[in-house]
């Protein structure tokens, strides 16, 4: 036997399935960005400037769902003023929407600097240790999207300790190519710094992510966010 539900009944779940809704498109918004960070990692390894310009290319649809995403959460706030862990979601999400966004430029700009350069010609020492940051980063950020599909705020560690190897990386990378003495030349030295950073970058968001999944579950921040504040968001 069947029962109406009442008007509360229906408004509250009419209410979460918004809120089902902004996830899932945050979750997909993230996995987007992940593809494209793979895609560029695949552009620099394999020095593929036609990958290169698809990075560029697909990040026309990121932009477009996080418009749509970031309008969407805002109307929410509004229409529905929640309270609580619904309203914490809600607001964090402005901010996920952000990060999230925010790394998929991270991986354009990179794209765009190779392009410019047509492509680079590197040396083994330094495009297998580019090889290993183009690997790990991608890795922080599904361990991400891991934590944001499952809610999970203990993945903050996890995620905090695997940047680490990203940072640890890029600090072996920038030491590389200022020592080496014949290649590559300045002018590409300069790029790969740049796209070494932004692949750092990106990995900070995802600490960040995982950091506002912790808080939206629990009302807290973890300890090394606290501690250390945000990660850098340029």
């Amino acid at each position: 036997m069947t029962t109406d539900k009442s008007p509360h009944e229906e408004i509250r779940h009419h209410f979460e399935q918004e809120l089902e809704e902004i996830k899932h498109g945050t979750i997909q918004l993230c996995s987007l960005v992940l593809e494209n960070t793979k895609r560029l990692g695949d552009a620099l390894v394999n020095n593929r400037l036609d990958l290169a310009e698809q990075v560029v290319e697909a990040d026309r649809e990121i932009d477009e769902l996080y418009s749509a995403l970031e309008a969407k959460t805002f109307l929410t706030i509004a229409l529905q003023q929640p309270v609580a862990v619904d309203l914490r979601f809600l607001v964090s999400t402005t901010r996920l929407l952000y990060e999230i966004e925010r790394s998929g430029d991270l991986a354009v700009n990179a794209a765009r600097g190779m392009l410019r350069h047509h492509g680079y010609d590197l040396a083994p020492s330094i495009h297998g240790l580019l090889a290993r940051i183009c690997e790990a980063t991608p890795r922080v950020l599904a361990m991400a999207i891991d934590a944001l599909g499952d809610m999970d705020p203990e993945a903050a560690i996890r995620i905090d300790d695997e940047d680490d190897v990203v940072d640890n990386l890029v600090g072996e990378f920038y030491a590389l190519i200022a020592g080496e003495s014949a290649e590559p030349d300045m002018e590409t030295v300069i790029e790969l710094s740049r796209t070494a950073r932004y692949l750092e970058r990106i990995a900070d968001h995802a600490v960040n992510i995982g950091d506002h999944v912790c808080y939206v579950v629990t009302g807290s921040f973890p300890a090394h966010s606290v501690e250390a504040g945000p990660k850098d968001r340029g």
